[in-house]
């Protein structure tokens, strides 16, 4: 799905070299009834030197992208790009990048837990995250997964790898979390939401003018939810807040300064799903939707403050450069209870228990600086780009052990009441420092009217110090090289073909059944596409094919399943995956009444004997999403989002398959402005009631998804 754009304005765009948007008028602005005028002939002078690096015209793939580092619109770009815009996120009532997400072209969003998820592409873990561009850490232990959406103005996906910009990662995708920005003319909203399951949410935004000139903006964001789930006893309370001031310190510079805190505060969850066979080897599907393996004392807290900075100046040549640095800071507490093994068909009884007090730490710091600009050469005009980037995460924690047993009780009458161990006063504890410092270069260049070369490279160092309560070591790679390279060609003024190529690394997390690190994983990735601009630009069309060659990439030991010291599960580096698969997106509007979002994807991910790498995952997504003005008050909407069968070989007591058949979730939305001011809105998910397990591959465990739902909310804008 790409970005909806107000044919008639211009967006402005900031450096380009990382694809942060800081829009002066957006999709969310247009919707709030702002303008793009501003304040005064200062502020206009600001706009022409810092944002006059981009300007679209008129089709929907030009948008600034983040993939390259170069100032280049989507259909310049040779990678499959999608953009989820805040509308998109407003009219299905997503109010979690794990929601966003599962709305996502070629994404699968696995819940492996009441609170934690995991993101998949191409048949492969998503690992590179992006604030405003800035490479981050995502960890599914913290909150990360369910971070407001309250404070993001789009979200955009780059499908395949990302190492120019990102470093190491997996040729799956890169997931650029574009934060709000203030607006230019003063305007909010305040919303309150009811839904299934005793949910209730509150919401504010709000955006001022805080000069007369207009060169100092700040906006504010905050969402408070609390309710119950549909699994048994689960319940939540969340609060997050954002703030950003954007001040124009000239017609050339721009400082930008915000921060988001969030405190969520979860009780009963589930650590470790339900098992998926009985001990007699029959599939567990039966068990009810609501089933838990949480008690009434579990929880799992998370914390997290963030604090960003921005400043970007723009040069009479041109040429521009940005320096940006975000430091995040991140708590947990968990009281957890893993449950194992499987249950007695008739009894339910058999499950074995794990219980641990787990508390962690984490601090991520992020650097980047660079500069962009053209240059002319050999009689044409091409574009160059440059930066530096450093991060460095400390992530420590200490765990505790029961000491006392637990009689586990039958999973068909589990209520939670199992009564909470006595823990060790002695905690295992442990401490992991990742570096990573790149110097990327790159650049766009001109070969033909219609032919533009891309290539670049980035060189990187990475290193990784651990101790713990048993040993310590570093592991560290220096001189690694992620090349890149592009072509595009323009066979009409509205279609371009492309392709592309680059390289693998990454150091990996997973440690095998000594307690040490994986190998990092090496491959390369391809691929081939069209972009095109239809009925007057009006409508979009891409089409991908990719092809991914991976050697030592991590799978779970088959053969020793014992936890590892830090609570982790062994891991195995399997030899030789190739993947292949190709994407269809199409986007826009054929007619002024109807908007249409339409993906499929189709994965063939194999190990070097033919095996499939990740059977857990579907081979064929299906992403699609229609609204229709039925008047200038009344929206309707419907998504249907379909997967094909999934598997997990060995998954049983006796080395049984387990198997899931496709299914389809279906998700209803209408809105009704009342007024210029008052708009109501009503969500149905999943409205055909289906039962799916949302994953199956978190250690031989499945998670169901949530079953229909409902949710009503009122909306005061000004």
């Amino acid at each position: 799905m790409t970005l909806k754009r107000p044919s008639t304005f211009a967006i402005a765009v900031s450096t380009a070299l990382s694809g942060i948007a800081l829009s002066i008028v957006s999709d969310a602005h247009a919707s709030d009834g702002a303008t793009d005028s501003f304040k005064d002939d200062n502020s206009q002078q600001i706009e022409e030197k810092l944002f006059e690096r981009i300007e679209v015209t008129g089709s929907r793939l030009d948008k600034a992208s983040s993939a390259t580092g170069l100032p280049l619109t989507l259909r310049q770009t040779p990678q499959s790009i999608s953009i989820i815009d805040s509308e998109f996120i407003d009219n299905f009532a997503l109010e979690t990048l794990a929601d966003v997400l599962n709305f996502a072209p070629g994404i699968q969003t696995q819940q492996a837990e009441t609170d934690r998820f995991f993101f998949r592409a191409r048949g492969r873990d998503i690992t590179n995250f992006q604030f405003d561009g800035v490479p981050v850490v995502y960890d599914s232990f913290f909150s990360d997964a369910v971070t407001d959406s309250i404070i993001f103005d789009r979200v955009e996906l780059i499908r395949g790898a990302t190492g120019l910009l990102t470093g190491a990662g997996e040729p799956s995708a890169s997931i650029n979390l574009i934060r709000k920005r203030p607006k230019y003319e003063d305007s909010g909203y305040v919303s309150a939401q009811f839904g299934s399951w005793s949910n209730s949410r509150l919401e504010v935004d709000y955006s001022h003018t805080l000069n007369e000139a207009g060169t100092v903006r700040g906006r504010v964001a905050a969402a408070y939810e609390e309710g119950e789930s549909y699994v048994d006893l689960a319940e939540k309370k969340n609060l997050s807040i954002y703030g950003v001031l954007v001040a124009d310190l000239s017609d050339k510079a721009r400082l930008t300064v915000g921060f988001d805190h969030s405190d969520r505060d979860p009780t009963s969850s589930t650590w470790g799903a339900l098992p998926l066979f009985y001990s007699n080897g029959q599939q567990s599907d039966d068990l009810p939707v609501e089933q838990t393996t949480a008690a009434s004392w579990t929880k799992w807290a998370r914390e997290g403050t963030n604090v960003f900075a921005q400043l970007e100046y723009q040069f009479e040549s041109d040429w521009n450069v940005q320096v940006e640095v975000e430091r995040r800071e991140n708590e947990m507490d968990g009281n957890l209870l893993y449950l194992f093994g499987f249950p007695d068909q008739d009894t339910g009884l058999g499950l074995g228990s794990f219980p641990l007090v787990y508390l962690a730490d984490r601090e991520q710091i992020a650097f980047r600086a660079m500069a962009t600009g053209p240059v002319s050469l050999l009689g044409r005009d091409h574009t160059l780009t440059a930066g530096l980037l450093y991060s460095e995460e400390d992530n420590s924690f200490a765990s505790f052990s029961a000491v006392t047993s637990l009689d586990i009780p039958s999973l068909f009458t589990w209520d939670g009441s199992v009564a909470r161990p006595t823990f060790s006063d002695t905690p295992f504890e442990g401490d992991e420092t990742e570096t990573q410092e790149g110097f990327y270069v790159a650049g766009q260049f001109s070969l033909h009217d219609d032919v533009t070369l891309i290539l670049g490279n980035r060189f990187s160092t990475y290193e990784f110090d651990t101790k713990d309560g048993v040993d310590a070591n570093n592991t560290k790679h220096t001189g690694v090289n992620t090349p890149y390279a592009g072509l595009v060609y323009d066979i009409t003024d509205s279609v371009s073909a492309y392709t592309s190529y680059t390289e693998i690394f990454l150091p990996q997390n997973a440690r095998d059944a000594n307690n040490e690190r994986l190998d990092p994983v090496e491959g390369s990735n391809v691929e081939f596409g069209i972009k095109g601009d239809f009925f007057d630009e009006k409508l979009t069309a891409s089409i991908a094919v990719y092809k991914v060659e991976e050697d030592n990439i991590a799978a779970p030991d088959p053969i020793n399943t014992d936890l590892l010291p830090d609570g982790g599960f062994p891991s195995i580096g399997i030899e030789g995956a190739e993947t292949t698969g190709y994407e269809i997106e199409v986007n826009g509007k054929p007619m002024d009444e109807l908007r249409i979002y339409f993906s499929y994807t189709n994965n063939d991910a194999e190990q070097a004997n033919g095996d499939a790498l990740s059977p857990y995952l579907p081979d064929e997504m299906l992403r699609t999403s229609v609204f229709y003005d039925a008047s200038s008050q009344l929206v309707l909407g419907v998504n249907l989002n379909w997967q094909s069968k999934i598997s997990l070989p060995n998954a049983g007591p006796n080395g049984e398959t387990f198997e899931q058949g496709s299914y389809s979730v279906v998700n209803l939305m209408a809105s009704y402005d009342l007024n210029d001011q008052v708009k109501v809105s009503v969500n149905a998910n999943n409205v055909f009631d289906e039962k799916y397990f949302s994953s199956i591959d978190f250690f031989n465990q499945g998670f169901f998804g949530a079953p229909r739902n409902f949710e009503a909310s009122v909306r005061y804008a000004w």
